[in-house]
């Protein structure tokens, strides 16, 4: 079997691996085809696309490797939705996200500011933390560029016409 293609597929089949999973074909076209997405995907447009790509896997499979992935901390949850979106940085449990509102693209970003703010959290509630995910939404740079041209064409016409206007 060849290596794999993309950081995320690498760094997935080391973490399987010592933790005694298999690397079969099956897992290494999901494992490439969710290091190769910029949007997050549910389990079932996962599996539509991996039979678009000729992969053989049943449903049931997808939703069990997602499963692993997950628990292994090389997968996120997008909140409120069955969308998975693979952790980018080489650090497990990375679970601060900007996600695109209109397109779904989702970006992992990291801040000291951020951090210190969740450590006062804990020292006045005295909580021990054992996880969180913080997901921000909004409309990421080509989204709002998009936008802005769609709301400019609309308050000029649409197209413009050459010559007067016939008034």
């Amino acid at each position: 079997m060849e290596e794999p293609s993309n950081e995320f597929a690498l760094r997935a089949e080391q973490a399987l691996r010592r933790s005694g999973g298999r690397i079969t074909r099956r897992r290494r076209a999901l494992l490439e085809l969710l290091g190769s997405q910029r949007t997050p995907l549910g389990p079932r447009q996962l599996h539509r696309e991996l039979l678009r790509r000729g992969a053989r896997i049943d449903l049931v499979s997808v939703y069990r490797n997602v499963s692993a992935l997950l628990a292994l901390g090389l997968l996120h949850r997008v909140v409120g939705s069955s969308a998975v979106r693979p952790c980018r940085e080489a650090r497990a449990r990375c679970h601060h996200a900007i996600v695109c509102s209109a397109c779904g693209r989702a970006r992992e970003f990291h801040s000291r500011a951020l951090e210190r703010a969740l450590s006062e959290v804990r020292r006045a509630t005295g909580f021990r933390v054992e996880e969180h995910v913080l997901e921000l939404r909004g409309r990421c740079p080509r989204c709002r560029r998009s936008r802005l041209c769609r709301r400019r064409q609309s308050r000029s016409g649409g197209a413009r016409s050459i010559g007067g206007s016939g008034r």
